[in-house]
């Protein structure tokens, strides 16, 4: 291989559609094009981290992570709307559907936010630095914007577009 080169997928033992030629590595195939083709899709990404809401073991994708992020965004949105044309606009009118909403995805979120540490070769532990302020978030994010590593790590093979199933 090239020195720099860092392949994005590696498939072993079964095949998935990818473009490009292939060459072989210790840990099986490595397409040329790197991780699959396309990223996971939002419906895909959300039923996966619901489906795995506790599943702390194995890898997300960055578009599991992003597409779930943003699938929370919106249904806490609706909720804050609901809530308000329920209760009230005012600042100390209750927030009660939104509140359900977040406490029924914490653990999902902390789950895939684990799982995207995983991928890119960290402990889920380091997610504990978010308690440091500014300078933790701002490492989080970095971390969650970087692509997964290319090969199997400590935490399980590359995540594909396939779903989980437990």
């Amino acid at each position: 291989m090239q020195p720099g080169y860092q392949p994005d997928t590696v498939v072993i033992g079964e095949s998935t559609p990818q473009m490009g030629q292939a060459t072989a590595s210790p840990f099986g195939t490595i397409p040329v094009g790197g991780r699959p083709m396309q990223m996971m899709s939002f419906i895909d990404s959300v039923k996966n981290v619901l489906t795995n809401y506790v599943g702390f073991q194995g890898r997300a994708s960055r578009s599991e992570y992003w597409w779930f992020f943003l699938a929370t965004f919106i249904a806490a949105f609706c909720t804050g709307m609901i809530d308000a044309i329920l209760f009230g606009w005012e600042y100390e009118d209750p927030t009660w559907l939104t509140w359900f909403l977040q406490l029924a995805i914490l653990l999902p979120s902390w789950a895939v936010a684990v799982r995207r540490l995983h991928d890119i070769g960290k402990s889920g532990w380091w997610l504990l630095i978010a308690f440091i302020p500014l300078v933790g978030l701002i490492l989080l994010l970095v971390w969650y914007c970087t692509d997964g590593e290319a090969v199997p790590n400590a935490y399980g093979p590359v995540p594909t577009l396939s779903l989980i199933h437990i």
